[in-house]
This record gives structure tokens, sequence and C-alpha cells, in this order.
């Protein structure tokens, strides 16, 4: 389960990464800035190459699984929590989201270290 977390979410972010070059927000829910794109960019390429390995996509599971619950937690209390980029509602809910599903598949992982 942790292979297609980490391959669906590395796509997910490859692709607003990419989207974000192109718009300033996604209809008024999301704004995207170059910092913000690089490092879903980043995130992305990460995941789509830790979904090719259970350690690998594990990995990456549990620790941006956790990031992104903590980040989207404290974003509805801090919006100017990473200081250069205010955090919309849409975009914690996003990230709990995303990072939730993450914790799910480390924790309810019963995939082989062989596969």
């Amino acid at each position: 389960m942790t292979k297609v977390y980490a391959r669906v979410a590395g796509w997910i972010f490859l692709l607003i990464g990419l989207l974000g070059f192109f718009m300033n927000d996604l209809f008024g829910l999301i704004q995207f800035d170059t910092t913000h794109n690089i490092v879903h960019l980043v995130l992305g390429v990460l995941g789509i190459a830790a979904g090719q390995s259970v350690t690998w996509s594990r990995l990456y599971a549990q620790v941006f699984g956790t990031i992104y619950v903590l980040l989207g937690i404290l974003g509805f209390f801090l919006p100017d929590l990473l200081g250069y980029h205010h955090l919309e509602v849409t975009e914690n809910l996003v990230h709990v989201i995303l990072g939730a599903w993450g914790l799910y598949a480390v924790l309810g992982a019963t995939e082989k270290a062989s596969e």
C-alpha cells in the first residue's frame, strides 16, 4: 500500500508543482508561488522514485505523512506558519488528507520487504 501511496502522491505533487508555474491560483482555492512549486516538484519526484520499493515508499509515507498532517493541522491555527506563504484552508485540507493517507499506508501496510 505504501508503494501506491508514494506513486500517487508523487504524481499529485508533480502535477501541482508543474501546474503552479502556469497558474497563480487554482480557482481562488490554492495560491501558487515558485518556492512552493519547486517543493512540490521535488516531493513528486521523490514519491515516484520511492514508489519503486517497499522500503523507500514506507519511509516516504512515514516522513511526509507526518509532516503533512502536522503542517495541515497547524495551518488551520497558524495560517502564516511558513512566513512567506499564507496557508489557505483548501491547502490545509489537502495536506491533512495526503498526510493521513500516508500514515494509514504505513500503519496499515501488510507488504513484504521483498516486494
